[in-house]
């Protein structure tokens, strides 16, 4: 009675040892093989071996510690399955159901194979007591012990080991779940990924033909909202004349047109969208207030804002895509997919600026080609015109005095055509404008007998672009002041602020000139001032002369000249 205690005790250290033990790995076969050579030690014991089966018609030795040589050297003979082996006796009784508890000796028929074909020595083991791994009646293995000359083991042992392999059991069961769970949840994301991405490629090649802002907004947001339905909303914010615009959004509804303004662009309020914005990184945020009234949708999801732009051209960031969605932020793998689909888009963006630079160059090469055949013609022909027609005036008879006028009048109008015709032979070639806008508007006011007198900041900044176009708008204001105002002075005012600027060309002629607001001169400044994203407004009053306005986003861009 006295030595229960001291055996009880002993029982209780083993078990919680092996618990310690088994939790030390997540690797099967390392936790094993630790739980194997640490349940020896304090049985002292000196060789076991365990095998894991699936069927009856396989197993598999995961574990061994200390085999005698004949079963050590010949482990790929004696030790490792084939498929449809029932050479071992205690796998036999175990998968005819004979052995559901400890057996406590068992010939091994290994052994005996060993021995009878010499195959090594087997340090005189000719038993092993044998324990099954079961975890609520499910078969998973067999634990086996033995040592030298022991056939037997007490009443008491066994019950312990019986404990002790289920604890085996009971740990090979949750780490075979924890890897299957994990291998799930691996094909799941691996299953998620594929398919976004298919989705995001998707997207890339049916967008990858449009050439045009609002199309292009509308189908991305379109794909969106087909392919990608886990982000129930997101949007299109772009800078639109110095200001944040919302361009395009979706709902579960589907896309929509949206042209919602932000107020200004600053930190001050630093929200996701402005952050993404000014520091071009990618934001994520939940449940925040966005400055935009057709976002409140979005302020109660997980939110992740993507800077639109072009890696080649840092200096200049296009906008935001905004995403939203109820279940949660992006792990890595997600933001990664996204930033592509980001990318895409910006390249889009680049895409159709680049187009319109390359039509823009067409129509330059076409202007330039214009004006070298009319050089080469017409302007060629009027030339010879006004030549025949002054050399005719010197062979008429004075007397002849209406023939005399009419040469004249013919003299006249072929000097006015070909001023007509070298101006605009010059307006056509775009090669002016190398000097800067204000020298090209003054020699062209010279080139046509205007006086102009110009106001302007000395380092104005605007890209090539802009200055085309306003450089036209000019232009255009000083032919019709030639042509219509009865005034040969002009004034051009010109203001440059930091997100916009203005352009006046003032005259203090006839005045009158809404009348013509139908005029293909008119509507030609109107459209280019729309190209510009800005504002066209014309004051004129019949006897006040007339005052053209233009106010467009600053455009800007380093190293042009004025």
């Amino acid at each position: 009675m006295t030595n229960q205690p001291s055996k009880y005790r002993e029982a209780l250290q083993i078990q919680r040892e092996i618990s310690e033990t088994l939790n030390k790995s997540t690797n099967l076969q390392e936790m094993l093989q630790l739980s194997l050579e640490r349940l020896l030690d304090l049985m002292e014991l000196e060789t076991g071996w365990m095998f894991l089966t699936e069927d009856e018609t396989s197993y598999e030795l995961v574990s061994s510690y200390q085999l005698p040589p004949a079963l050590e050297n010949n482990r790929k003979e004696l030790m490792h399955c084939y498929e449809g082996c029932t050479d071992c006796d205690c796998l036999q009784l175990y998968w005819k159901g004979y052995m559901n508890q400890a057996v406590n000796h068992v010939k091994c028929a290994r052994l005996e194979l060993a021995v009878d074909y010499d195959m090594g020595e087997t340090r005189g083991l000719t038993h092993h007591a044998s324990i099954p791994l079961t975890i609520r009646g499910k078969k998973l293995g067999l634990l086996n012990l033995a040592s030298p000359g022991r056939r037997r083991f007490h009443k008491d042992e066994l019950v312990l080991l019986e404990t002790v392999a289920y604890q085996i059991g009971a740990a090979v069961e949750r780490t075979r779940l924890h890897l299957q769970q994990t291998e799930e949840e691996v094909n799941a994301t691996a299953r998620y990924l594929v398919d976004a991405y298919a989705n995001t490629e998707k997207i890339n090649r049916r967008i990858g033909n449009i050439l045009n802002r609002p199309e292009l907004f509308n189908r991305i947001m379109q794909e969106l909202h087909d392919h990608l339905p886990s982000w129930a909303h997101a949007a299109i914010i772009t800078m639109e004349r110095g200001r944040l615009a919302v361009q395009y959004s979706t709902d579960h509804h589907g896309p929509k047109e949206v042209f919602d303004v932000e107020q200004e662009v600053n930190l001050s309020q630093p929200d996701l969208v402005r952050r993404a914005y000014v520091h071009q990184q990618i934001m994520q945020d939940h449940e925040q207030p966005l400055h935009f009234s057709s976002l409140k949708g979005h302020e109660p999801l997980y939110s992740i804002a993507f800077p639109l732009f072009m890696p080649e051209r840092p200096e200049e960031t296009f906008g935001v895509i905004l995403l939203s969605r109820s279940t949660s932020s992006c792990n890595h793998l997600e933001v990664g997919m996204l930033e592509g689909l980001a990318n895409h888009l910006s390249m889009g963006i680049e895409r159709i600026r680049l187009h319109e630079e390359w039509e823009a160059l067409l129509v330059d090469k076409e202007r330039n080609r214009l004006a070298r055949d009319l050089h080469d013609s017409v302007n060629q022909k009027l030339f010879a015109l006004s030549l025949t027609s002054r050399g005719l005036q010197g062979l008429i008879d004075k007397n002849e005095r209406t023939i005399t006028e009419a040469v004249l009048e013919l003299q006249q109008l072929s000097k006015e055509a070909l001023t007509d015709m070298r101006n605009l032979i010059w307006q056509l070639r775009p090669d002016h404008l190398d000097q800067g806008l204000i020298p090209s508007l003054t020699e062209y006011a010279q080139k046509i007998g205007i006086n102009l007198s110009i106001e302007a900041p000395e380092n104005l900044d605007m890209n090539q672009s802009c200055k085309e176009s306003l450089w036209r708008i000019g232009q255009e204001a000083l032919n019709n002041i030639q042509k219509h105002a009865g005034t040969s002075n002009a004034t051009i005012i010109m203001q440059s602020g930091s997100r916009d600027f203005t352009m006046h060309v003032m005259d203090q002629g006839n005045g009158g000139a809404v009348e013509m607001q139908q005029s293909l001169g008119i509507t030609s400044m109107k459209e280019r001032t729309e190209e510009l994203h800005g504002s066209f407004h014309i004051d004129s009053e019949y006897g006040r002369g007339t005052t053209i306005t233009v106010h467009v986003p600053a455009h800007k861009k380093r190293g042009d000249s004025l």
